[in-house]
């Protein structure tokens, strides 16, 4: 099916892309509200257009019970007035009453989700849960690096770029299970973290030779230039979109480099969606590391799919995704969230 999209402004003229994919058949379209300061519109438009349809291979590959969806805001996330720009997203939920759910993305918070929730009733973030969305997610990558290493991460020497808060706690959980973690972030000011290893800002961060290289960072992060010159033999994309091109997993295919996707490493945040939409009791009332390991366990089973499917064969994970799509447990994950209690 075509993406369906819809341009709305806030009060202050902030345009707003909305953007519903897949089969509206597979259940109301979930997706998070990204706030950049996009060159243009028609950039925002095309960034929407492709996470959506990543959103959608991503809860089609969990059975989330969800179709895809991702909202693009055009604006200075310094400048932007928050709230005029939470009720304009308010009022579009509201007016999909229930085929449509938003949660976070880059640069929107937390606390703005809170805000959002008490002016429209469709917001899945874990909002009034112990539950944090952005540590679930780190859950998940964690387990896809771990099934990509082998089964254990002790003395392996990893590569996290990006810190923010889902980057810092994967970094963590990853030296905490004894890797050698290395950390980059082009933002100087990004947190140093203990047990890691702080690369500079402004170092070439594609030349370090670790075997393990996790994206935890913004969409786009590796080009064909970089995809040439990594060092790495493994990549799991723990940010959705990471490479500019298809060219990109052609050139690391060819250089023997092995990709964990997006849509499978970095589904926490979704599965977490799932259980908070179709449970919302035991969501909000359970404890949250029940809900970490359920996300750990249910991407590392993925994770290992693919690698088995593939052969371990750089060149063969994308046919071996599109054998997983089409070979997806029935039950939706939030309905198998421990399954012995429910």
């Amino acid at each position: 099916m075509r993406p369906v999209v819809e341009r709305v402004r806030t009060a202050e003229g902030v345009p707003v892309f909305v953007v519903r994919d897949g089969d509206p058949g597979a259940g109301p379209a979930n997706g998070g509200l990204r706030l950049l300061p996009y060159d243009s519109e028609r950039r925002a438009l095309a960034d929407g257009l492709r996470l959506a349809r990543r959103m959608t291979l991503k809860h089609a590959l969990y059975r989330t019970g969800f179709s895809g969806a991702k909202l693009t805001a055009v604006a200075d996330p310094s400048t932007v007035d928050r709230f005029a720009l939470l009720r304009a997203v308010g009022d579009v939920l509201d007016r999909h009453a229930g085929r449509l759910y938003t949660g976070c993305d880059m640069n929107t918070t937390a606390a703005d989700m809170r805000v959002l929730s008490g002016l429209s009733p469709y917001v899945l973030a874990a909002v009034d849960s112990a539950v944090d969305a952005s540590l679930a997610t780190a859950h998940g990558i964690v387990a896809a690096v771990r099934q990509a290493a082998g089964g254990a991460v002790a003395d392996r020497g990893v590569l996290v770029h990006g810190v923010g808060k889902t980057g810092a706690a994967v970094a963590a959980l990853l030296a905490a299970g004894g890797a050698r973690v290395t950390t980059y972030d082009h933002d100087p000011a990004a947190p140093l973290l203990p047990g890691c290893t702080a690369l500079h800002s402004l170092s070439a961060w594609w030349a370090r030779p670790e075997e393990l290289l996790v994206l935890c960072s913004a969409s786009g992060v590796v080009d064909e230039r970089v995809a040439q010159r990594l060092r790495c033999r493994v990549i799991v994309s723990g940010a959705n979109c990471p490479y500019t091109s298809r060219e990109v997993a052609r050139i690391l295919a060819r250089r023997g480099i092995l990709g964990v996707p997006d849509v499978v490493a970095n589904a926490g945040a979704v599965i977490g969606d799932s259980i908070e939409h179709h449970q919302p009791a035991r969501f909000r009332t359970g404890p949250a590391d029940e809900v970490y390991r359920f996300v750990a366990q249910t991407v590392a089973d993925r994770t290992a799919d693919l690698l088995r499917r593939s052969s371990g064969a750089p060149d063969r994970v994308g046919s071996a995704l599109a054998e997983l799509l089409d070979d997806v447990p029935e039950t939706v994950c939030g309905l198998r969230f421990a399954p012995a209690r429910v």
